[in-house]
């Protein structure tokens, strides 16, 4: 499959290549399970980019290429640990300068994802490796089927549980494993029905999970021999495509909110290329790439062009597993877009609500709104929010039992030191380089976008920390339209000390007239914020002082406009 977007990743990745220790040098980036620093190891040899690396060399074609993958191939094998002892079997370490001991904490996802590499590689490429490595290769698939199988996780990780099932079900069959094979089969099985019953993926809309959740699914449906499991593939594809495609805003060329994960508020190079390559015709693809080629079906093309107005809501969670519902609410129209979820942390990979508006000519700004911890997003800050087109109105309590950067990796439970808390609404892309026209009166901020005008206002402002105080700061990302908390010198924080910690906003994007008139209604414990919006009454009740964060999602209630649920 000779094709110029195939070669230029090669090419790419050929200037990072080292021959002598048959692996592909990156800068380090990663942050989470590492322990590696960027200050000591600002680069690294990466195995699973490697991987990948083996991967389209052996995809491409050629003598020379093929004598690459399997000299990188053979050090990879060895890096995995298949002592099935101990508690990383079947998994690999991310450096080839950390073993699995000396990480942070192991990332066991590491079995899927070099699975899926190494067994597509099997399936499709091993007429152009010596026979002893496809013997480690196909033990090295089956280890990594054993750890996929031993960690059996649930259908809610929508990308690793699709992943398994493809490395279970294509690994099973090829090594002739029933065993794994089945597994495979009703993973997914039980992937499909789950998702059948929310509607849609529970990881929603995220614009770097749903391209490879794609991916994964196509490797089954092309892929595999077992029938059930094509047709299973074939029905998640459609509902996955079906989300990516309506989510998709033609003027600015962006993915719209809100997002579940993403790591770039903006779409990233190699997530522009997925949908690039996937819109194409298929005679231009079946030309330039073959006929297995991932395409969007022809019925939701459309979508990637149609300025037509989009409006919608739909819950994303299992609430009888959950114990509350979340849902997640787009508007789009010929100018702009506007997502938000009703709850969800402020950790950094998460969008809860998200803006994009043409400024004009086609310049896309984003509009993301953070809680910040000494400039991090900030994970112990819980966002409770409804929207009704292009207002939202919505709030932040803080959690007891969370993290600062991340929920897991960074538990910090409500005690820490730090400089500065606060809330900011970050106008990026284009607004990075434009010079935008912002006021402040009282406690909102109006600024003119474009011809779009962007307005948000703190209408409660409960805690112990003192009043908010506005501020617009520049810097490289954009224009942050900030409400500090607190900053100054470093001092200790205890949320279980505090009494009162609220703050409710009301925003408005491209909608004419002044901001949505708030009701509020507070007690001690309690405060309950409502505006009157064209599809009915929409509210929020939150509780004033700090809680756990289960307890928060539980408690924090919403209501949305009736006619949004119809």
């Amino acid at each position: 499959m000779r094709n110029a977007e195939l070669l230029a990743s090669i090419l790419a990745k050929d200037q990072a290549y080292d021959a002598d220790a048959k692996l592909v040098r990156v800068p380090m980036t990663k942050t989470y399970h590492t322990a590696l620093k960027q200050e000591s190891h600002p680069f690294a040899y990466e195995l699973y980019v490697s991987t990948c690396y083996a991967f389209d060399l052996l995809r491409y074609g050629g003598e020379a290429y093929a004598k690459r993958a399997a000299d990188i191939l053979e050090v990879i094998v060895k890096r995995q640990d298949q002592d099935p002892s101990r508690s990383t079997y079947g998994i690999w370490p991310y450096f080839e300068e950390e073993s699995l001991d000396e990480m942070d904490r192991p990332d066991w996802n590491m079995a899927d994802f070099h699975g899926k590499k190494l067994v597509l590689i099997l399936k499709n490429h091993a007429e152009l490796l010596p026979p002893s490595l496809i013997t480690k290769l196909r033990s090295a698939v089956y280890h990594a089927c054993q750890a996929i199988i031993i960690r059996n996780v649930g259908p809610n990780y929508t990308n690793i549980a699709i992943m398994g099932a493809l490395v279970t079900l294509l690994g099973g069959e090829l090594l002739g494993q029933e065993e794994i094979r089945s597994y495979g089969e009703r993973r997914l099985r039980t992937f499909r029905d789950y998702t059948k019953a929310i509607g849609t993926f529970s990881e929603y809309n995220s614009p770097c999970y749903t391209p490879i959740a794609i991916e994964e699914l196509h490797g089954i449906y092309a892929e595999s021999s077992t029938a059930g499991a094509v047709g299973d593939a074939e029905e998640l594809l459609d509902l996955a495509w079906h989300m990516t495609a309506k989510h998709y805003h033609p003027a600015t060329g962006a993915w719209s909110g809100p997002h579940s994960r993403t790591y770039s508020t903006q779409l990233r190079p190699n997530e522009m290329a997925f949908l690039e390559s996937a819109l194409k015709q298929e005679r231009e693809q079946e030309q330039e790439q073959g006929t297995k080629q991932i395409r969007c079906p022809e019925k939701y093309r459309y979508l990637f062009t149609s300025t037509e107005e989009r409006y919608f809501t739909e819950p994303t969670l299992k609430a009888d597993e959950t114990g509350y519902q979340n849902y997640a609410t787009t508007y789009q129209n010929e100018r702009l877009s506007l997502g938000s979820y009703t709850s969800g942390s402020m950790w950094n990979q998460r969008r809860n609500l998200l803006g994009y508006l043409d400024s004009g000519g086609g310049r896309a700004v984003s509009i993301q709104l953070q809680f910040l911890k000494d400039g991090k997003d900030f994970c112990s800050a819980i966002f409770t929010g409804v929207q009704s087109r292009g207002q939202a109105l919505f709030a932040f309590n803080l959690a007891t039992d969370n993290g600062g950067w991340h929920q897991d990796l960074d538990i910090i439970n409500g005690r820490f030191r730090a400089t500065d808390l606060r809330i900011r609404l970050l106008l990026g892309g284009h607004a990075a380089n434009a010079e935008l026209q912002s006021t402040q009166t009282g406690k909102r901020f109006v600024t003119a976008i474009g011809e779009t005008t962007l307005q948000v206002e703190a209408v409660v402002d409960r805690s112990d920390y003192g009043e908010l105080r506005l501020q617009a700061e520049r810097s490289e990302e954009g224009l942050g339209l900030d409400y500090v908390v607190s900053t100054g010198e470093e001092r200790d924080f205890d949320f279980h000390a505090l009494e009162r910690a609220v703050w409710i906003f009301a925003l408005s994007l491209g909608e004419d007239g002044p901001l949505p008139v708030v009701d509020v209604q507070e007690n001690e414990a309690w405060l309950t914020a409502s505006i009157r919006t064209d599809e009915g009454l929409a509210a929020i009740t939150v509780p004033q002082k700090p809680r756990k964060t289960g307890e928060l999602y539980k408690e924090n209630q919403v209501q949305l406009p009736p006619a949004l649920l119809r």
